[in-house]
């Protein structure tokens, strides 16, 4: 009966400890993408809404390069690439991330192009904005 407890213990703090780094009020963002990147690369299309925000995921090997691209009428739209261990919180849409973003793939770079090496492995978040108004959008991800 004690090693049932023990194991019941075990199980619910492995699943209730993540929830519990995360900021008051906020639940991880459900249904955040992975974009699967073949030889070759994939392209993602989407929207975007006003001051809006779309997240994906993609899963990278340390020291691989990564090229991520985004095209949108107007360039309207623009991406940050975040390190492994970011999070996303909040709705789909508008999702908040924490996390740290790479050199050159921030919001202050305003990326619309970008090429960079892996840190470590293990799962990226690339999030789109908007740059005001809403925007469709063509993102190109792929290892070089």
């Amino acid at each position: 009966m004690k090693d049932s407890r023990v194991k019941i213990v075990a199980v619910l703090l492995a699943f209730l400890l993540p929830l519990a780094a995360l900021p008051a009020g906020a639940q991880p963002l459900p249904d955040v993408p992975t974009i699967q990147v073949p030889a070759g690369g994939a392209t993602v299309t989407g929207q975007v809404t006003a001051n809006g925000r779309n997240v994906y995921r993609v899963s990278a090997n340390s020291l691989q390069a990564l090229s991520v691209a985004i095209a949108s009428p107007g360039n309207n739209a623009m991406f940050q690439v975040y390190d492994a261990g970011a999070s996303a919180t909040g709705a789909t849409g508008s999702a908040v991330v924490s996390g740290t973003t790479l050199s050159g793939a921030r919001t202050a770079d305003a990326s619309m192009a970008w090429i960079g090496v892996i840190p470590q492995t293990g799962m990226y978040l690339i999030a789109v904005d908007s740059k005001g108004g809403a925007a469709s959008y063509t993102l190109t991800v792929q290892f070089q």
